[in-house]
């Protein structure tokens, strides 16, 4: 047999340089398929995630209350907690809640801002949430309220209403007072209040009532902060009708009282008023009582012996001890001089008749005298200018 010829030379060179070229086509064929698969597969998408979680309570957060921030495929990149007038509140991070460094203040609201980034592609997140820490609390305590006229009262065009308080209410705290009180009328603009006293505001409409008005008043101080003590069983309420237009105008010159039923004059009467030093008060007075019988004492207004006697039919015009009232002792003096201690004296057919007559609220206007009724009087409400009150 033939025997092959040896792969040496240059046919065994041509053998393995064809070898050769056949492995490097192997081994960048299978280069090229493994960076192709590498480029072909697709990243996963990541969302971050940042929710913040707000312990409200009866509409308030507890002032140690923590927030809850739950944070997912991110990181957590600031935490800023401001009050709402801007200065920053101390806190930490802790097991995903932030924690205030102290109790928040009381009855503050709050602002914070949660940023964090994260997720594929990244992103940035920002949250913003708000809340108010509760009002502090301190112990309870009340003050007494009474409103006139009483409820239900039926009164004359000039009654006010006049609101007491048994505790003395601090300027700083009165225009919150005002906001607690709640009118209601016919009327198309509002009541005007003025504070006689700490412990007294009153409040009229501009002009007299109208006939017929129905008006109510509510009174609510629950809630304020007096003295320390948080308000509670402190309120009152009341009512009245105006069930008449009953005017009387006296005169101190003329001697004479005449009585209006709206414009129409019903009756004129002779009447005396206060002597030198013993005055009558002059001004827009109201009937605040009647009362069938007073005993009068002059002791009382510092001229002891001049008088201490029942004096009847007497229709109250001031919380100061002005009176209309019957006076049968000096009867030849009405219509023509001023001899009274200050009251205005009638006759005593004249004195029941005018006492049955009035309703508290109705209105007398006295003139001719030298003495203005003021605030001493309990008579200011309708002696100084619309201008002094202010609306609830």
């Amino acid at each position: 047999m033939a025997e092959m010829p040896s792969p040496s030379g240059a046919g065994r060179r041509r053998v393995w340089r064809r070898v050769g070229l056949i492995v490097g086509a192997v081994a960048v064929v299978g280069g090229a398929a493994t960076s192709i698969a590498r480029a072909a597969r697709p990243q996963p998408r990541i969302t971050p995630i940042l929710e913040v979680t707000v312990p409200v309570s009866s509409g308030t957060v507890a002032t140690t209350a923590s927030i809850q921030l739950n944070v997912k495929h991110a990181h957590l990149e600031s935490v800023t907690v401001r009050t709402a007038a801007g200065a920053l509140v101390g806190g930490s991070v802790v097991g995903g809640q932030w924690k205030p460094t102290a109790p928040m203040a009381w009855a503050t609201t709050f602002h914070m801002t949660v940023r964090a980034k994260g997720g594929r592609p990244v992103r940035t997140l920002a949250r913003a949430v708000s809340w108010t820490t509760p009002e502090e609390p301190l112990p309870s305590g009340s003050v007494g309220i009474t409103v006139s006229p009483s409820p239900g009262q039926q009164v004359g065009m000039g009654a006010t209403w006049v609101v007491q308080f048994s505790q003395p209410i601090p300027a700083a705290l009165q225009p919150s007072v005002l906001q607690r009180l709640s009118a209601s009328e016919s009327l198309a603009d509002p009541l005007g209040w003025h504070w006689w006293s700490p412990t007294e505001v009153d409040g009229r409409p501009e002009q007299f009532w109208p006939l017929n008005e129905q008006a109510g008043l509510s009174v609510n101080l629950n809630g304020l902060v007096l003295n320390g003590h948080r308000l509670v069983s402190s309120s009152a309420s009341s009512s009245f009708t105006v069930v008449n237009q009953h005017l009387t105008r006296i005169s101190a010159i003329t001697d004479q009282m005449q009585v209006y039923d709206g414009t129409q004059l019903v009756r004129t009467e002779p009447v005396s008023l206060g002597r030198a030093g013993f005055l009558t008060i002059s001004g827009t007075l109201v009937v605040l009582s009647k009362t069938p019988v007073v005993f009068m004492n002059s002791a009382t207004i510092g001229y002891p012996g001049l008088y201490a006697e029942n004096v009847y039919e007497d229709v109250a015009i001031s919380t100061d001890g002005y009176y209309i009232h019957s006076a049968n002792w000096d009867i030849y003096d009405h219509g023509r001089y001023n001899v009274s201690h200050g009251c205005v004296e009638q006759n005593p057919n004249d004195a029941t008749w005018f006492y049955n007559y009035s309703l508290p609220g109705d209105v007398v206007i006295i003139t001719g005298t030298t003495l203005q009724a003021s605030e001493a009087d309990g008579e200011g409400d309708w002696n100084i200018p619309w201008s002094a009150y202010q609306p609830a």
